[in-house]
């Protein structure tokens, strides 16, 4: 049985899949599986794999039809030996030391779930970046070498990286828990690592070196807004749900709220203009279902400015052109006080959305629906 499985969805990658094949094949620590999940791919992905599975017995390959990457992962899961079980993209790739590291780490700890650094990559610009996201600097120093639980962190339970590939995995665990990726669903991490994180009292952390690579490109999953880009609505209410049902919501309630405003405006910034008007129609549905009406003022006071704005232009805005107004409106508002070479920048885009807004309007004047845009601004 080998001592760690790496579960490797891939759909139609074949410009990335050989440098995400050759990080695992070189890794210093030999003792693994690689699981890939062909999910259906169009391109030469199944091809390359057999290659690789024809020259390492560590390569296994399942083929299915097109399930959406928590399909492939579920796949995945239902077919580990391993004792540990990580998570890789197949556009994506590791350091060669990482399964060493992160095993030792974890064998130390005896640990369920070991978080580790990461990075990212943009593929435009060929550059590497982190944040306090990616290197877990959230996390207190005191927690360093020794298992905690969400309780310890929970002041912190909605700035650790949700993603589901910089972590390790005991696998008893995850049988144990009962949990898989929401299938249809995007936004799929979210759910899955709230759901994990509640329910083991053994997590560690690893932060001496970044250990993972992650891609950054146009066209993937993550970056491309689409219908399917307002599943963050169930996703956000099913964590939500989740928060209640350990009992720490009322703990956590104003830290969750900015955390809805945060994936919210992800979300939009990647949707077109068609899309973004019944989004925030969408948005201002669940205003109060997620009691975005009762942010305190002093905890709204220590949000990032930009999902201040975003959150205060969703509550006086009735259609997409307005809310686009409003927020930058309210931006250029703030941003007059502190950074004064925006300024022009920001008013002729508002001169723009001006303009657009006054198109808008005629086109109503005379038609049966005016009577919902009564709240247009006058600027």
């Amino acid at each position: 049985m080998p001592q760690i499985s790496v579960v490797l969805p891939v759909y139609n990658v074949e410009e990335y899949l050989r440098q995400c094949l050759d990080s695992l094949a070189n890794q210093t620590f030999e003792d693994f599986e690689v699981i890939c999940v062909n999910d259906g791919s169009g391109d030469s992905s199944l091809s390359i794999l057999e290659e690789y599975a024809s020259e390492d017995e560590r390569f296994k390959i399942i083929s299915q039809e097109n399930k959406g990457l928590s399909g492939a992962r579920n796949t995945g899961m239902d077919h580990i030996k391993g004792k540990y079980t990580i998570f890789v993209d197949s556009d994506d790739w590791l350091e060669l030391n990482a399964l060493e590291k992160l095993y030792n780490k974890i064998t130390a700890l005896d640990s369920d779930i070991l978080m580790y650094k990461f990075r990212f990559f943009n593929q435009d610009s060929e550059q590497y970046s982190e944040s306090v996201f990616t290197n877990l600097e959230v996390i207190d120093a005191s927690l360093e070498n020794k298992n905690f639980n969400y309780r310890d962190v929970s002041d912190i339970l909605f700035k650790i990286s949700h993603a589901p590939f910089n972590k390790l995995y005991k696998t008893s665990f995850l049988r144990e828990a009962g949990i898989k990726f929401p299938e249809n669903l995007n936004y799929e991490d979210l759910y899955f690592f709230y759901m994990v994180f509640f329910k083991t009292e053994k997590v560690s952390v690893f932060r001496d070196e970044s250990l993972y690579n992650y891609r950054i490109r146009n066209n993937s999953i993550s970056t491309t807004g689409n219908e399917r880009s307002f599943d963050i609505f169930e996703i956000l209410d099913l964590t939500q749900d989740n928060l209640k049902n350990v009992n720490i919501y009322s703990k956590v309630k104003d830290d969750f709220l900015m955390f809805v405003i945060v994936n919210l405006k992800y979300v939009y910034l990647r949707l077109n203009e068609r899309l973004r008007n019944q989004y925030l129609q969408k948005m201002k549905e669940k205003y109060e279902f997620y009691s975005l009406n009762q942010v305190k003022k002093d905890h709204l006071n220590t949000w990032h400015f930009d999902d201040r704005v975003f959150y205060q232009a969703i509550a006086v805005s009735s259609n997409g052109i307005e809310f686009e107004l409003n927020y930058k409106k309210l931006y250029y508002e703030f941003l007059a006080n502190h950074y004064e070479g925006v300024i022009e920048q920001l008013r002729n885009e508002n001169q723009v959305l001006a303009q657009k807004n006054n198109d808008l309007k005629e086109q109503l004047a005379n038609s049966s629906i005016k009577n919902k845009f009564k709240k247009i601004v006058k600027l």
